[in-house]
């Protein structure tokens, strides 16, 4: 791991292996889904994930997203804030995290 400094509010910290992890949609009012994606960095604020999938840039949906590190299981819960295409195939994703989530609430399917 890199503790690389910056300018940020919280240290970042660049993996030399990114982290694989699990998305899953935990908001959403459409088709519920889960994906494995790699996480690149993370922060106390977020995380940095790379994926084959085109998610959408929304500061509604809530994303759940379970890893492992240092041998304990995480789940994170965030939003993504942005997204840049690094390949025609590969986007780079942005996270922020919702600590105000606390995955109980679900969105009805009625919605």
């Amino acid at each position: 791991m890199d503790y690389s400094t910056n300018r940020r509010e919280f240290r970042r910290i660049v993996f030399n292996n990114p982290i694989q992890a699990i998305i899953e949609t935990e908001t959403s009012c459409s088709e519920q889904f889960k994906q494995s994606i790699w996480i690149l960095d993370m922060s106390a604020g977020g995380l940095k994930f790379v994926s084959k999938s085109d998610f959408p840039v929304n500061f509604i949906e809530i994303y759940k997203f379970n890893l492992t590190l240092n041998n304990k299981d995480l789940i994170l819960y965030g939003k993504i804030i942005r997204k840049k295409l690094l390949t025609n195939k590969i986007y780079e994703y942005t996270v922020e995290f919702d600590f105000n989530f606390s995955g109980k609430l679900k969105l009805n399917k009625d919605c």
